[in-house]
């Protein structure tokens, strides 16, 4: 086989691929090598047949066809490893003159879509400005706290619940038939009042009340709740108070620093848990360089992106939220039935926000190419260990399971490397003012449970 890029005019690429008669032989002779035993000719046993008398009564042809379509297919990937094109969708296929003759060479005439060419002037040196990091004993207390209030012991208490209080309940909901709908009823259920793990307004209801009260719920399913029979609908809770309790915070000492840290002092401690904040924030700080160097990117690349390549992202991502509403039991149908919307529409709200994405990668993969970044062996394996990991299979189950798609994986990986260049590159100015919080942050929270 050998390939000849013909031209190419934007994203459409044209180029020929010449299979040699050889070549073309050889897969005729399989072809009836797979067939002949189901193939049956007078004065002769079924799948005896010689070849030249089969092809004398079906017709000289009889296996060309196939053979034709079977080469293509064999030499195809080939010819575009040759040149390193990446077609986004199927290809337009002519043989050149019309015409396939056995003992004679078969030319294919070759037109498809390929990934867009990216133009980006700069990728190096992208300004952004970020605020400082500053880290104080402010931080560390607001941490501590977090980490106090996890730790809190549950005290009974012989008076109305309060918010913030937890309530053993027992429950049962009914729809407003009086039907009781299936996965509304609970006993010995422990709720923190306030912390918004129910329906607006069902924790609302129960505060104020005391142990031994019978409380009736009234509320309403937001309408973008998952199970669709209840979605938008008003129901009612007959819920009983079992037991009220308030939270005990312990002291903020070295018991608690014995109890919840490696170290036997608190303001050991605390040293521990200001390195830990400053490191939570440094990569904070790196997402907003990356996000802001994205940003940039991406207004200032020209990309001429085939309308097809969206559609397949939308396809891409409707399959992806389908496959997240099954692990909740529900479907992208009924999904779209409580939500009064059809795939059309679906696909109209996430179709800008897939060209983004797409637009986003376009750009990294070409940065990494640009910089002939790789990946090595051991990259590739452990990101394979990773996946592995994520989906329950060991790391040579894995690799069996991406087979010849482990291109992607090391296009990712790549493709990570390109965007780890720009957040290095990157020119960054310090402005504005440091993080700073009055309740425990999500970061100072995260930074003590690290220990």
């Amino acid at each position: 086989m050998k390939a000849e890029f013909i031209s190419r005019e934007i994203n459409t690429i044209n180029m020929r691929m010449e299979v040699t008669a050889e070549e073309l032989q050889e897969e005729i002779e399989k072809i009836y090598r797979a067939n002949k035993k189901n193939i049956t000719i007078p004065g002769f046993r079924r799948g005896k047949a010689p070849r030249s008398i089969i092809e004398r009564y079906y017709g000289k042809g009889v296996f060309l066809e196939d053979a034709t379509t079977n080469v293509f297919n064999k030499f195809y990937g080939q010819a575009l490893d040759q040149f390193d094109f990446e077609p986004v969708d199927n290809p337009e296929i002519e043989v050149v003159d019309d015409k396939v003759e056995e003992g004679s060479p078969v030319v294919f005439d070759i037109k498809f879509l390929t990934t867009p060419e990216v133009h980006l002037d700069k990728y190096k040196g992208i300004e952004v400005t970020v605020p400082p990091i500053v880290v104080g004993d402010k931080d560390v207390d607001l941490a501590l706290k977090g980490i106090a209030q996890r730790n809190a012991r549950l005290i009974p208490v012989e008076r109305a619940a309060e918010k913030d209080d937890t309530v053993t309940i027992d429950y049962k909901g009914f729809t407003d038939d009086g039907t009781q709908f299936e996965g509304g009823t609970a006993e010995d259920f422990q709720l923190k009042l306030g912390s918004g793990r129910f329906i607006p307004g069902f924790e609302d209801q129960v505060i104020g009340a005391s142990a031994g009260d019978h409380v009736e719920v009234s509320v309403t399913f937001p309408p973008e709740y998952p199970e669709p029979t209840l979605a938008g609908q008003p129901v009612i809770f007959e819920v009983d108070v079992k037991e009220v309790f308030e939270e005990e915070l312990p002291e903020i000492d070295d018991d608690l620093a014995k109890e919840c840290s490696e170290y036997d002092t608190l303001e050991e401690w605390k040293v521990e848990l200001h390195d830990n904040i400053v490191q939570s924030r440094e990569t904070a700080r790196r997402s907003m360089i990356r996000n802001d160097a994205m940003k940039y990117m991406s207004d200032h690349a020209i990309i001429d992106i085939p309308e097809v390549m969206i559609d397949h992202e939308v396809d891409k991502r409707m399959r992806e939220f389908d496959q997240q509403l099954s692990y909740s039991g529900m479907s992208l149908e009924q999904y779209l039935e409580s939500a009064h919307e059809t795939v059309d529409d679906f696909r109209s709200n996430i179709r800008e926000d897939s060209e983004r994405i797409l637009r986003n990668s376009l750009i990294v993969q070409d940065i990494a190419r640009r910089e002939g970044l790789e990946a090595s062996d051991e990259e590739v394996d452990e990101e394979i260990r990773k996946m592995g990991i994520q989906y329950g299979l060991k790391p040579e189950q894995m690799r069996d399971v991406v087979g010849k798609d482990i291109k992607y994986v090391i296009r990712d990986i790549c493709a990570k490397k390109a965007m780890d260049l720009v957040v290095e590159e990157a020119v960054v100015t310090e402005s504005g003012e440091a993080e700073t919080a009055e309740e425990p942050t999500e970061a100072a929270v995260d930074a003590g449970a690290e220990l």
